[in-house]
């Protein structure tokens, strides 16, 4: 069957030739006896065979430009579909600026090289302007963006691709998930975006990302293309209150860049599979080198109705400190798979406390749903919703056993147990650290998991501390061998080493880590 299509290839076809005027030389050769003039009769035969042109072997166009004639990009329908949808956002705010005077030409130099400028004088408030994108999912003016995009603004102004602006209101805000829905008023129906299901994404898929990059350039509805690289990425750091407390971000090389945030991703079929969130680049710069995160359209699908009706997210509340199992865990737990999540620590009050959860628990089912990972599980019960009753699969000792429990409400327990933390305590400036003692809502607060003992809050600028390698955020749990329990061991382990020459040891915690740091006083 493979050598009917010899000629349908035309490189196998040519590779055939050869051989073909070899047997024919040789069957001339055998059939005239050997006879050396009947065979320089079938090699000129042979010869002019091969000058006549070939005819185009089958399936195989005449030429390049026959072939590539009505052929068009794919690509070009989704843009034609997608793009009309597609929006410019900015976002006035006022901040607070200080400043040397209202002109200090070395400003930038001492911040530079120093973090910060000379003692500030005058306070000053100037108005600022952040620019992404955005893109309409209902008739009616309901726009789809970041919440980084919009957040404390004063102002929002949506303008739409005939250029016409409109001042916008915000529906809603979740940081948590970094999504805003804002509604603009408009008398006739717009064009709209299609969902598709970020689910059902696969690594490799095209994926076409449409936005504003580098707004300021007047770069409106830029399309560009790549595949999807990888799904679920989480764990991931933009920098300060930007990062997302739920993750599970699709990464993209379509190009991404500044202003592109808030846009959409969209799949072949010219349907929204995500958000363009974010980038990332080792050198610091921000310009994209082919890695993009977008959020999946699935998890917009569920904060969207909550944001429209209540301008918030509730979230479900579970009470615990968990971490993944990962193959050398379930070994050391004789788990029988890979599966699930390890109670490392439950809250005290909350529904899991209440319910008997115990640290070394293993939640392997979430409401009759298999727990596969620590981001699924976490998207589990925050999406169950507050004051829903659930049941989890644990195993406990090598046992199945089941919980039911009615969830709390994330946002409530969170603030009470904000009203409920005592006031921070510092000591004096002891090697140039500020601490406090360690506590469930400042570890969070920090996003760094918690430990025993005292937080460092502040580091004086050119200090023991500082050139030691301290961070804010590390937790001192041991000074000279000495455990650290509160503010009040680290003020008498402080004092009882005053005056002292010698390096000191310190024993910190740092992203969960153990780590020493000596301070040479």
């Amino acid at each position: 069957m493979r050598d009917r299509n010899i000629l349908a290839d035309p490189k196998r076809f040519l590779i055939y030739i050869p051989f073909a005027i070899l047997f024919i030389w040789l069957g001339v050769l055998i059939a005239s006896n050997f006879d050396w003039s009947s065979h320089s009769g079938a090699v000129h035969e042979a010869q002019n065979f091969l000058e006549q042109p070939l005819d185009p072997p089958i399936g195989l166009s005449v030429s390049k430009e026959d072939l590539l004639a009505g052929q068009e990009s794919p690509f070009v329908a989704v843009a034609e579909k997608v793009s009309p949808a597609v929006v410019n956002i900015s976002a006035e705010k006022t901040v607070e600026r200080k400043g040397f005077t209202d002109y200090f030409p070395f400003e930038d130099f001492f911040r530079r090289f120093f973090g910060e400028t000379p003692e500030k004088r005058f306070p000053q408030t100037q108005k600022t302007k952040s620019l992404g994108s955005g893109f309409i999912f209902r008739k009616d003016g309901y726009v789809l963006t970041n919440n980084h995009v919009v957040a404390g603004a004063d102002n929002i102004f949506v303008k739409l691709p005939d250029g016409s602006q409109y001042k916008a209101k915000v529906a809603g805000l979740d940081k948590d998930t970094d999504i805003a829905v804002l509604r603009i008023d408009v008398e006739n129906n717009l064009p709209t975006v299609e969902f598709g299901d970020s689910d059902s994404l696969r690594v490799g898929e095209w994926v076409i990302a449409i936005g504003n990059p580098f707004p300021q350039l007047g770069l409106d509805r830029t399309v560009t293309v790549g595949v999807v690289s990888a799904k679920g990425r989480s764990n991931l750091r933009f920098g300060g209150e930007e990062t997302p407390n739920y993750q599970n971000y699709i990464q993209t090389d379509a190009s991404i860049n500044p202003g592109n945030s808030g846009g959409p991703l969209v799949n072949i079929k010219g349907q929204v599979i995500g958000i363009n969130s974010a980038i990332t680049n080792p050198t610091g710069m921000s310009f994209n080198i082919g890695i993009g995160f977008a959020i999946p359209v699935n998890l917009a699908k569920w904060v969207i109705p909550d944001l429209i009706e209540k301008g918030k997210v509730s979230r479900g509340f579970l009470g615990i400190f968990f971490q993944e199992i990962e193959k050398n865990l379930a070994d050391a737990l004789n788990l029988p798979e890979v599966e699930g999540v390890l109670v490392s620590k439950v809250q005290p009050g909350t529904p899991a406390d209440k319910a008997g959860i115990k640290a070394g628990d293993v939640i392997i089912g979430f409401n009759g749903e298999k727990v596969e990972s620590g981001t699924k599980f976490r998207m589990m019960v925050a999406a169950a919703g507050p004051d829903q009753e659930v049941s989890l699969e644990i195993l406990r000792d090598g046992k199945k056993i089941s919980k039911n429990l009615t969830l709390a409400d994330r946002d409530k327990f969170l603030a009470s147990a904000k009203e409920e933390e005592p006031k921070e305590e510092e000591t004096e400036n002891w090697l140039g650290l500020e601490v406090a003692t360690s506590t469930e809502a400042l570890a969070a607060q920090y996003r760094v998991e918690f430990q025993p003992g005292v937080i460092v809050t502040n580091i004086e600028a050119g200090s023991p501390a500082e050139q030691s390698g301290f961070m804010e955020g590390d937790i001192i749990m041991k000074i000279s061998n000495q455990e650290i329990e509160d503010i009040d061991d680290y003020k008498k382990v402080a004092r009882s080493l005053e005056g002292e020459k010698k390096a000191i040891l310190f024993l910190v915690s740092r992203d969960g880590e153990p780590l020493f740091v000596a301070v040479k006083p």
